[in-house]
C-alpha cells in the first residue's frame, strides 16, 4: 500500500473538515439540548439550575466530536483517503 506524505495542505483538510461540523453540530446541539430543557422547565414551572444545560451541552457536543472525528476517519478526500492498518510489530498479534 503506498503511502502519501503528510503535508500541511492535507492536515489542514482533516482539519478543517474537523473544525466546521464539529462547532456547527455541537452549536446545534447544545442550543436544542439548552431549549429543550429550559422549555420543560418553564413547562412545569420549576426553577432550573443553570448549570444543567451547559453540562447537557458539553456531554452532547462531546458525543457529537466523537462522531465527526469518525466521519474524518471514513470520507474520502480529493486526494486522499485515511486507512487504520495494524503496525508491522503487532501485525502477528492480530489474530491471537
Amino acid at each position: 500500500m503506498a503511502e502519501f506524505e503528510v503535508t500541511w495542505a492535507r492536515t489542514l483538510s482533516v482539519w478543517w473538515l474537523i473544525l466546521w461540523r464539529g462547532m456547527l453540530g455541537s452549536f446545534l446541539i447544545g442550543g436544542l439540548l439548552g431549549f429543550i430543557v429550559g422549555f420543560t422547565f418553564a413547562v412545569l414551572r420549576t426553577p432550573m439550575d443553570p448549570s444543567i444545560p451547559t453540562i447537557l451541552g458539553a456531554v452532547g457536543g462531546t458525543i457529537w466530536f466523537v462522531v465527526v472525528v469518525r466521519m474524518a476517519l471514513k470520507k474520502q478526500y480529493r486526494e486522499f483517503q485515511i486507512a487504520l492498518v495494524p503496525r508491522g510489530d503487532r501485525m502477528g498479534k492480530v489474530f491471537e
